[in-house]
């Protein structure tokens, strides 16, 4: 008894479901193979993507060659997409289509992977995977998925373009001539092309009153484009990445930030780019001509691809901003460049402005731990506090033993990799209770006790999300439905990014900075919002936190 595939559209969603042939798997030696792949399908089945990609990663590798092993490759691309994984399932399509190219079902994996492309705009890609498509039975999807995106191209350039690389496709050239007629002005060698086209594909003259005007309204309205430059590296042998994990819950962030903006009806795309290490990563992209459109880069993270990228930006009037570094040496190129995190000269600023504001005694014991951004840290408080007439008693690298401390009468200030709960017991066990100003990233808040906190410590927090706000709730709610787990810090970036310059050009280029100089936006962040207020890139809110018991709240911005 055989069982084969069905594949079915309904209003632009495509379901897949594949299931082979029973009889051809009871000839296969390896039965331990079948017998997990079977378990995949069944996980499936049930919507448990999640489990099910697990399942097939390690199914779909070189180690096994058999005929199962393309299903393998097909259910773990498909379980990354049901996730909401995209990038990933694409690049696991490409997997599958580089080892199988002469598999049977070979084409109704490629139809799946078309749509995913158009669905991400990656056009150029999904129309060369669809001309690659030769089997006729494969033609009502093909023209309806060409109708149902090649109207979403808003500009006559973007169409033009498109063409050009793509000469028979009739239902390009179409939306082209509806596009140029629609234009109140237009160049004349825009019209002769209308001319051209009309006559070769025997299209109609013009549309009607009501088509040309929507058509209009969609070619006034601009889409903002976000570039998401980051080291995805999803290599061709590992097909779930770990350790580039905040990655993608960056990204992830960035979907439903997307989504939000959509229903307040400012359009933007987002389009995925690979960019590791290395200047090669940045220049290849660039040639292949897909960044010049951008309205913002977000990234590169590394130096070597991120020089390519200012250069870039310089030329094509490009907005980039920084999501995890507070470098400010990074924004001394260009003005059009943001830092996202606070530098630590702006976190010292506003914690002596919060300490200047409890009236106590103006000096300061310096404590830090031994990496480079610890002491850089110290170094700074150190400097800025000597600016503001502090007396600093104490400037002391601190490795965790016990060590003596100065009996401080003003406040002590301390940075260190997960070394701050050493130093409060230490504290403690010398009865030094002067207010203590810590770094968060002085703690693992993974197996943390908040009990150590006592209402004299305060934690210099940029990355505080306050659980108590509603945006909060309904992200976590939204961001767990969505991709079934809890969302990570990274995942509220990306969200905060995305939403926060969506907003700040919406408007235009011309009016991005005085948007943007109007003053603090906090309201509908999760983390504690933006302010660019004072001329600066860099971003001046700096959360400062105390525990009270049972949650921590926010003393000072």
């Amino acid at each position: 008894m055989s069982k084969t595939f069905i594949l079915e559209m309904t209003k632009g969603t495509l379901l897949f479901l594949v299931l082979v042939f029973q009889s051809a798997f009871a000839q296969l030696d390896d039965q331990k193979y079948l017998l997990e792949y079977k378990k995949g399908v069944q996980l499936f089945a049930n919507n448990q993507f999640a489990e099910a990609q697990t399942k097939f990663s390690s199914l779909a590798t070189r180690n096994y060659d058999n005929p199962v092993v393309p299903y393998a490759y097909f259910y773990n691309a498909l379980s990354a997409k049901e996730k909401g994984n995209l990038y990933q399932s694409r690049v696991l399509f490409r997997q599958l289509f580089e080892r199988f190219y002469d598999w049977d079902k070979i084409d109704d994996a490629r139809i799946i992977y078309t749509e995913l492309n158009f669905a991400e705009n990656y056009y150029e890609e999904a129309l060369k995977n669809l001309e690659i498509i030769q089997d006729p039975s494969f033609d009502g999807l093909k023209n309806e998925m060409l109708k149902k995106y090649i109207p979403k191209l808003r500009t006559i350039s973007n169409l033009k373009d498109l063409y050009n690389k793509f000469p028979t496709q009739k239902i390009i050239a179409q939306e082209l001539v509806s596009k140029i007629q629609s234009n109140k002005y237009n160049l004349k060698e825009d019209l002769e092309l209308s001319d051209l086209l009309t006559n070769r594909f025997g299209l109609k003259d013009k549309k009607t009153g009501n088509e040309a005007e929507e058509n209009k309204e969609s070619y006034k309205s601009h889409t903002l484009k976000f570039a998401i430059l980051l080291p995805f590296e999803l290599s061709a042998e590992q097909s779930l990445i770990t350790e580039n994990q905040y990655v993608y819950d960056l990204y992830a962030g960035i979907q439903i930030a997307k989504d939000e903006l959509k229903r307040k009806d400012i359009p933007v795309e987002v389009y995925a780019f690979d960019v590791k290490k290395s200047k090669s990563d940045f220049i290849n992209i660039e040639k292949s001509g897909n960044l010049k459109s951008m309205d913002v880069f977000v990234g590169p993270l590394y130096p070597n691809p991120n020089e390519e990228a200012t250069s870039f930006i310089s030329t094509h009037n490009i907005i980039q901003v920084h999501p995890l570094s507070n470098n400010l040496s990074l924004i001394s190129e260009s003005k059009n460049i943001f830092l996202t995190q606070p530098s630590y000269t702006q976190q010292t600023k506003k914690t002596l402005e919060y300490i200047e504001q409890r009236n106590l005694e103006k000096s300061v014991s310096i404590y830090y731990g031994a990496s480079r951004k610890d002491s850089v840290f110290a170094a700074t408080y150190r400097r800025e506090a000597l600016k503001l007439g502090y007396k600093i008693n104490a400037f002391k690298q601190f490795s965790g033993n016990y060590t003596k401390l100065f009996n401080e009468k003003g406040h002590v200030f301390f940075t260190g990799d997960e070394l701050g709960a050493k130093l409060i017991r230490i504290l403690k066990g010398q009865k030094i209770d002067c207010e203590v100003i810590m770094s968060a990233t002085s703690f693992n808040w993974t197996n943390l006790n908040p009990n150590i906190f006592t209402e004299n410590i305060s934690l210099i927090y940029p990355e505080f999300i306050d659980q108590e706000k509603n945006t909060v709730a309904n992200f976590n709610k939204t961001y767990f439905e969505k991709f079934g787990s809890a969302p990570s810090y990274y995942s509220c970036v990306g969200h905060d990014i995305l939403l926060y310059f969506s907003k700040m050009l919406k408007d235009g280029k011309e009016i991005f900075k005085l948007n943007m100089e109007a003053g603090a936006y906090t309201d509908d962040y999760l983390l504690g919002g933006f302010d660019y207020s004072h001329r600066k890139n860099e971003n001046e809110i700096v959360p400062i936190v105390k525990y009270n018991g049972s949650i921590f709240t926010e003393q000072h911005r």
